[in-house]
């Protein structure tokens, strides 16, 4: 039940998901996306670049954009947690480089293992103080991201992309 509610919750703020049998279907659905596309410029956060099956294919991509660039046009994560009862992602970030890998770039594809989503936020409280109390890390953060990013000017117009992603696509194994 809790699967099915995140997916129709996130769907409704936005956000597209893809449900794929593996992490290898997911990662071969990324490169398919990227290839079709044309996409040249991808930031890929540190921890998928370790991970099998991403190192595979991944383990070269930067982290952060070039000195002098703005932003990539797609960014790769994996979310730690997905919360059922408003479908939102939530990600241990372990540094501001690590964050702006899925709040820059144009189009962001985070990774969400099915095992991972809980029925809503109190469940992961203990681990969410666990990260930001962490000292081996510069600046602990902890991004809770509902949909794509979006906002409305003072004249009420909504505005999709503005301060992350026009596009948030879930690719949920």
């Amino acid at each position: 039940m809790s699967l099915n509610e995140f997916i129709d919750k996130a769907v409704a703020a936005g956000a597209e998901v893809v449900r794929l049998e593996s992490t290898g279907a997911a990662v071969a659905y990324l490169k398919k996306y990227l290839g079709d596309n044309g996409v040249c410029a991808i930031l890929v956060s540190p921890e998928l670049k370790t991970r099998p099956p991403f190192c595979d294919e991944f383990s070269g991509a930067p982290e952060k954009p070039p000195a002098g660039e703005p932003w990539a046009d797609v960014g790769v994560v994996a979310a730690d947690y997905g919360i059922a009862e408003t479908g939102t992602l939530v990600r241990f970030d372990r540094s501001d480089d690590d964050k702006n890998v899925w709040t820059l770039p144009e189009v962001c594809f985070c990774f969400l293992e099915r095992n991972r989503v809980v029925p809503a936020l109190d469940a992961i409280a203990p681990f969410l103080t666990e990260h930001l109390a962490r000292t081996d890390l510069a600046s602990p953060q902890v991004s809770l991201v509902t949909g794509p990013s979006r906002t409305a000017d003072i004249e009420n117009q909504l505005t999709i992309g503005v301060h992350g992603p026009s596009r948030l696509i879930i690719l949920l194994t």
